[in-house]
């Protein structure tokens, strides 16, 4: 067959050549595939030109495969059940997924999700592997270059066309602090007065908190800025540091922290969950982003 044959040869022509074989009559066939006898020869008429055979010859009221026609069937039919699989859903085995699944966030957000999310995927997924990296503005080419397949994140969710977004779960502001070392009500009396911790992801910015204290005209003492979450429990317990930090944490890693309102509103943050659109279809990325967002909402 030339390489100009090809075009000539579809899906459609391949799926009558073996109904007609496997069927011995070009009337069953014509019946078995909902179509007129007339297309049937019809179609037969361009394989034997492309094929150079004349695939079928008549044997008495029938027909019979030619030589040719015998060997090329069980070709044809596999190249038609390989496509077939290829155009069907793309079927996910839990069980046996091996997938290595990359979450990137904050360690705030990765204290709240990871911990359920992996006991998710011991019961449904268990050969599946969970990674966890740190978070930055430049997340858009790791989720192009599949360094990571989603984000979690407060940023702005990305207007282009090649990012997909949802919103995940909202939070707001508390103010923490170890209700062994100071009260309630002297942290209500003394917010100004009283050593601030912050947290400060880059070496540039203000922070958010710093903002909003700012537009109320209130003057804190900020005493130490660290660049995660996790480093506070250690500098807090046991101090008078206090902290604006979400109010999820007193769920988890700030659980044996007292909090209370913060002096002044804050504005309810929302995190977004983004990927790219390269695995947006996939069954297994499907799973994934389901997992995460059911965790949420078990742990909301």
């Amino acid at each position: 067959m030339k390489n100009s044959d090809l075009m000539k040869v579809d899906i459609k022509l391949l799926t009558i050549f073996c109904t007609v074989a496997k069927e011995g009559s070009i009337s069953r066939a014509a019946e078995r595939l909902g179509v007129s006898q007339p297309l049937i020869s019809h179609a037969l008429d361009r394989l034997r030109l492309v094929f150079g055979d004349p695939l079928f010859v008549r044997a008495g009221r029938g027909i019979t495969p030619t030589e040719r026609t015998l060997s090329l069937a069980p070709e044809v039919s596999e190249i038609l059940d390989r496509f077939e699989a290829l155009v069907s859903p793309e079927t996910l085995e839990l069980a046996e997924m091996t997938t290595r699944f990359c979450m990137e966030a904050h360690d705030y957000e990765r204290q709240l999700i990871a911990p359920s999310l992996l006991s998710r995927f011991s019961q449904d997924a268990p050969q599946a592997r969970l990674r966890l990296n740190p978070s930055d503005r430049n997340y858009l080419d790791r989720l192009r270059m599949r360094e990571c397949d989603i984000v979690i994140t407060a940023l702005p969710p990305s207007d282009q066309l090649d990012i997909h977004s949802t919103p995940l779960f909202e939070d707001s502001a508390e103010c923490f602090f170890d209700p062994n070392v100071v009260s309630k009500d002297e942290v209500r009396d003394n917010f100004s007065s009283l050593p601030h911790a912050s947290i400060r992801f880059s070496q540039t910015g203000t922070p958010f908190e710093e903002r909003i204290f700012e537009q109320h005209g209130i003057e804190r003492q900020l005493k130490v800025e660290v660049p995660s979450f996790e480093a506070l429990p250690q500098l807090m317990r046991g101090s008078q540091l206090i902290a604006i930090l979400p109010s999820r944490l007193a769920k988890g890693l700030l659980k044996e922290f007292a909090h209370i309102k913060p002096p002044c509103p804050f504005p309810t943050v929302q995190f977004n969950m983004i990927w790219h659109k390269s695995t947006h279809h996939s069954a297994a990325q499907k799973w994934f982003r389901d997992a995460v967002r059911q965790t949420v909402e078990q742990i909301a």
